[in-house]
């Protein structure tokens, strides 16, 4: 295990009001102006250093991205 802590995010919405665009701006640093719709669910993963107290801590995070069409 090469991580403190492992944190799992279930990002839900409505369908193209940028999920998707978000979860790619923050795990890669690329805004996509095009983009196609996610079908039904998918995941990004981005590991993160969190500094507290002169400890640092590893935190893995699985941020899942879905089609929008929860209802």
């Amino acid at each position: 295990m090469d991580y403190d802590y492992l944190i799992k995010l279930l990002c839900v919405g409505d369908s193209g009001v940028g999920k998707t665009s978000f979860l790619y701006k923050y795990t890669d640093g690329v805004f996509h102006t095009q983009f196609i719709s996610t079908v039904g669910i998918d995941f990004r993963e981005k590991t993160v250093i969190y500094h507290q107290n002169s400890r640092q801590h590893r935190i893995h995070l699985q941020l899942w991205d879905t089609a929008g069409q929860e209802r």
